[in-house]
């Protein structure tokens, strides 16, 4: 990793940071959202079935936008538009160096990625313009955009996961941050292990 990625990375965390600090500020109840007493008592009274549905619906979004996904990243070869390289990637050395590492964290990061880009920036943008089309668009743009801070990544990143994030960003207003969370870590599972079984 040189100096560049090293920026790329913390420029990117600093600065998306500082805006969710500030939203978090003014609006603590995004933050409220993240403590067990607000999401277990909700947990506990679900059924089977809403389980089922949960887990079934979360898991469908994550093969559909497995994929897309596919597809577009199939199309960007194709035209030799390049979304990552494997040498800088850095997760391609972690995954074969620390396969149970790697599934660690694809399983925690979307935790936070899915409260942040969905959880506060969905909600957000429906409060300030009224329109959850919008907030979709705009929660999948910056989704699919801040995995350009990624080491290793091209502008094609963009268009490979714009497909998963739409789908992401419809399947919180479906079945709420709980379901985006699975699918995402679903979806990350399924992506680890194709690679681990191809690779």
């Amino acid at each position: 990793m040189n100096w560049l990625d090293l920026v790329r990375v913390i420029g990117a965390g600093v600065l998306l940071g500082i805006v969710v600090g500030r939203i978090v500020v003014l609006r603590p109840r995004h933050l409220e959202r993240l403590r067990p007493r607000v999401w277990l008592p909700e947990l506990k009274r679900m059924s089977v079935r809403r389980w089922l549905v949960l887990f079934s619906a979360a898991f469908s979004v994550a093969v559909v936008s497995l994929l897309f996904s596919t597809v577009v990243g199939w199309l960007l070869q194709l035209f030799e538009v390049p979304a990552v390289s494997p040498e800088d990637y850095p997760f391609v050395t972690l995954e074969r160096d620390y396969p149970w590492l790697v599934l660690a964290v694809v399983n925690i990061l979307p935790i936070f990625e899915e409260w942040i880009f969905r959880g506060i920036i969905i909600d957000e943008v429906i409060r300030w313009r009224g329109s959850k089309f919008f907030a979709v668009l705009i929660s999948a743009a910056l989704f699919s955009a801040f995995h350009l801070s990624n080491p290793g990544t091209y502008p094609g990143i963009v268009l490979s996961m714009f497909p998963a994030s739409l789908l992401l960003s419809l399947c919180y207003l479906y079945t709420g941050l709980g379901g985006a969370i699975l699918a995402h870590d679903f979806y990350n599972t399924l992506l680890l292990a194709i690679a681990f079984l191809t690779g």
